[in-house]
């Protein structure tokens, strides 16, 4: 698709979403309940903001409350409130939900404010880009190609401002992913963070040569799912571990939720349980050649590379991995691969989904000059 080109703000930043929303003198009016509403409350009472009201969708509402609010219809908002702001508290990868939030978009002002996956210890606020400025612009520049420049700046300028214009100009299809891979040269793969297998599927669609997936998965309702897809699967060879991809070999507490939300992090939230879990890295779990490695470890990216350091020195696989579940994952990672290890041309896409989830650093062995 074409890309808007948004230039990465200016330095030092001197507001955010965060600054204008403590300023602000209408009504403030959450949009959805949930754990991403709980996280929401929690972070603008740092900031002393005042909720006014809390509200769901026309048909949604069935006479519960949240937070001690009742939550409110649409329709209650916009016959209560002459002119109001609101904060948009879940996510979707609909399109029909994304059509409709952009519709509500064009007529109010409407936020949808950046909160981290995993752990709530770092905002991408301005006072975050300020401090880590040099950075961001090490990693931006690091990027192979426009494309990657375009998505880095626009995910940048939405988490400052909250605003979903720049999420709905810059995205990706899965095909645009996997046209920067050698598709037909991947056969031994490693699925870190496999969920029920679904991405195994979806890769089974793009790597026509695919043999063989080590499939790793420490969330225990996820990983009885994958067993049973594994043991159903005869076109492919899987390998399935329930463990979490980590820097070393070890025990650990993982927290569990049965969905794609299950993490190491010690910052989980009240719908995870705590179990204890085996961690154990890459390098040990795998044996030969390995030609491509997924990493989506809800928060442990930095961890898995690490622990992978040997297979991918050895076999320089192509790589994909997660860059939204914490603030500075965007950068980090990507300087990380880049100093590590050079030998790869790096990419940056995103499918589309509010808000900026779904973002994947795709680092491909470079070709050698006149090859």
């Amino acid at each position: 698709m074409p890309y808007l080109i948004f230039p990465l703000p200016a330095y030092p930043l001197e507001t955010d979403m965060w600054t204008e929303l403590k300023n602000e003198s209408r009504p403030i009016v959450v949009y959805g309940m949930g754990n991403g509403a709980d996280k929401l409350f929690d972070r603008l009472s740092v900031y002393g903001i005042t909720v006014s009201d809390v509200f769901a969708s026309d048909g949604f509402v069935r006479g519960h409350s949240f937070r001690g609010y009742r939550v409110k219809s649409f329709s209650e908002i916009k016959a209560d409130y002459q002119d109001f702001v609101i904060l948009l508290s879940f996510a979707s990868n609909r399109k029909d939900v994304i059509d409709m939030l952009a519709e509500i978009d064009a007529s109010y002002d409407m936020y949808v404010p950046d909160m981290p996956v995993a752990g709530v210890e770092e905002y991408f606020d301005k006072d975050f880009y300020n401090q880590n400025y040099d950075a961001i612009i090490k990693a931006y520049n690091s990027l192979e190609d426009e494309e990657s420049k375009a998505i880095f700046s626009s995910v940048v300028n939405y988490k400052l401002t909250g605003k979903m214009k720049y999420l709905l100009e810059c995205y990706s299809t899965r095909d645009e992913i996997y046209s920067l891979m050698p598709v037909e040269k991947i056969r031994r793969t490693v699925d870190a963070g496999a969920y029920n297998g679904d991405t195994i599927r979806e890769i089974k669609e793009y790597f026509p040569n695919l043999d063989e997936v080590y499939a790793i998965e420490p969330d225990k309702k996820n990983y009885k799912k994958l067993v049973k897809y594994s043991e159903a699967e005869s076109d492919i060879t899987i390998e399935a571990f329930n463990t979490a991809a980590w820097s070393e070999d070890s025990g650990g507490m993982f927290f569990s939720s049965g969905n794609r939300n299950s993490t190491v992090s010690a910052t989980a939230s009240f719908e995870h349980t705590r179990d204890e879990i085996v961690l154990a890295t890459i390098d040990n779990l795998t044996q030969g050649k390995i030609d491509y490695i997924k990493y989506d470890v809800e928060g442990a990216e930095a961890e898995a590379l690490l622990g992978s350091h040997a297979t991918i020195k050895s076999c320089m696989p192509t790589l994909l991995i997660s860059l939204y579940h914490r603030s500075r994952d965007i950068f980090d990672l990507v300087n990380t691969v880049k100093d590590g290890y050079p030998e790869y041309s790096l990419y940056l896409r995103r499918l589309r989904c509010l808000p900026a989830w779904e973002i994947d650093l795709i680092a491909v062995k470079k070709h050698p000059k006149g090859n």
